[in-house]
């Protein structure tokens, strides 16, 4: 029986290869060249730390102006109490956080308080066609000129370009800057 098997399994493969070729060929190629459409678009921006994020920049100047007229009788006495100072760029610089419950508040009110004085003074810059630097350099010669007495204040040093911590007093007057350049990193 083996000698009749042999044969059939021989004409049953046969039959098979016959039959694998009579199926139809699918094609892997394809009749024209695939296209594609692509469209990008490329943003480029220059940040600077300083700049404001958008949320920021939709702020107006008059509501900048009214909260910082709000938190003026708590930023004043956060001066009294020596625990901020003016530097020379303008802004508030914290020098002592209080322990307990004031010390997060504290930070809260100067990070307030320094937004809206940047974006006033971003928003002078612009309009005055003027850098930034000079319009800080400004808003720093007015804040301390008008210092209470021991309040701290950012006053130029003895290297050019350089800046020392005082309190505010009768010969700590800021004078007119001689020149254009941008201010520098304080010295403590």
């Amino acid at each position: 029986m083996t000698k009749v098997l042999r044969p059939a399994a021989a004409l049953g493969m046969l039959v098979l290869l016959c039959a694998c070729k009579t199926l139809p060929e699918v094609p892997i190629t394809t009749p024209k060249p695939l296209e594609v459409n692509l469209n990008m678009r490329l943003d480029i921006y220059q940040y600077r730390g300083d700049e404001p994020v958008d949320k920021e920049a939709a702020k107006s100047a008059g509501e900048a102006t009214q909260r910082m007229r709000n938190r003026m009788e708590e930023i004043q006495t956060l001066k009294n109490n020596q625990l901020v100072g003016e530097d020379h760029r303008g802004l508030l610089i914290i020098r002592e956080v209080p322990a307990g419950d004031w010390g997060p508040q504290m930070k809260k009110a100067v990070a307030a308080e320094n937004e809206d004085r940047m974006l006033l003074m971003r928003q002078k810059a612009k309009e005055s066609n003027r850098p930034l630097h000079e319009i800080e350099a400004e808003q720093w010669r007015l804040r301390t000129q008008q210092a209470a007495t021991g309040e701290w204040i950012e006053v130029p040093g003895t290297a050019p370009g350089s800046f020392q911590w005082k309190r505010a007093g009768a010969e700590t007057k800021i004078p007119a800057p001689t020149s254009s350049s941008p201010p520098t990193k304080p010295t403590s």
